[in-house]
């Protein structure tokens, strides 16, 4: 530790001290005992700034945590208490992802009871994040990304910030499919099929519905539900009249007649000419594994490199 460090680790010991010793004065008067808290809030702030300064992230989060729980319960000041929750997420996230999920989940309480909802949507987003970026947080890290994602998809749709929404929503579907085990793939064909549809209606984003589109019918496919994914090519061609000549809408039919004729050369054929004009991203190839393990009849029991090409 630094000179410098050890010394902001000094004035923010100094300040908490401070801070505790202030909440065991003694007042009788209302002002006074507002007073009080007060002096004491903004000493934890104090202590936390100190903290942070010095790189001693934990004691910053556990200051800013004191300051706003006397916002909230003494003071009444949402804001403030909003305002330094948040800030004690921050603080923890860098060293202690499950104190940081806690902090987090509290601001959200807070901004969803003052009606800052871009704000909760936000942190949401953060929190799913963590939950998908630090696997050993706690069990099923995965389900609770999902959910923090499809919470924060909700915030952000209720202030009407689809695109936004929209990318958290992607999210779901992508640990849904990809990373869930077992995979959810009904609940990732839905909302690619939904973006899809939803991404028609905008003239800026009408580019992305073949995209969503494709994704959809992988879903279908790696579910093992041929009948489903042509049913949904047709009605993805009714949609778009694009969809069935553009490089997705071929990609989707060569793949949906693969899987029929139980044909695993067609299969590699066809990715390998859809590869090179758009080169397959690590979703799709991981899909296309799973695809082609239900035309080998292997299952989720084949070996993991199995190759596409």
């Amino acid at each position: 530790m630094s000179a410098i460090s050890k010394q902001q680790r000094v004035r923010g010991d100094t300040f908490f001290a401070e801070a505790e010793k202030t909440l065991t004065k003694r007042t009788w008067l209302q002002s006074g005992m507002d007073q009080k808290h007060e002096d004491a809030a903004e000493l934890y702030q104090k202590a936390a700034n100190a903290y942070k300064v010095g790189g001693v992230f934990n004691e910053a989060g556990d200051a800013y945590g004191k300051a706003a729980e006397i916002f909230m319960h003494k003071l009444k000041s949402m804001v403030e208490a909003i305002n330094c929750m948040t800030q004690a997420g921050h603080a923890y996230k860098k060293v202690n992802p499950e104190a940081a999920i806690t902090a987090y989940r509290s601001a959200i309480s807070y901004m969803c009871n003052a009606g800052r909802l871009t704000q909760a949507a936000k942190i949401s987003k953060e929190v799913a994040e963590l939950y998908e970026n630090q696997e050993s947080i706690v069990e099923d890290c995965v389900g609770l990304a999902i959910e923090s994602y499809q919470q924060a998809a909700e915030f952000f749709d209720m202030e009407q910030q689809k695109s936004q929404s929209s990318a958290c929503l992607l999210k779901v579907a992508e640990l849904c499919s990809a990373v869930m085990d077992p995979p959810d793939f009904t609940r990732a064909t839905e909302i690619y099929n939904n973006q899809g549809k939803n991404s028609l209606d905008s003239n800026l984003l009408k580019f992305h519905a073949k995209g969503h589109f494709l994704h959809s019918i992988l879903c279908y496919l790696a579910n093992q539900d041929s009948v489903g994914a042509s049913q949904a090519m047709q009605r993805y061609e009714a949609l778009d009249y694009t969809f069935g000549e553009s490089r997705e809408g071929k990609f989707s039919a060569a793949l949906i007649k693969s899987v029929e004729n139980y044909d695993v050369e067609g299969l590699a054929t066809a990715c390998i000419e859809f590869d090179r004009i758009i080169k397959l991203d690590p979703w799709k190839t991981s899909i296309l594994v799973i695809v082609r393990r239900t035309i080998e009849g292997e299952g989720e029991n084949g070996e993991d490199d199995i190759d596409l090409t």
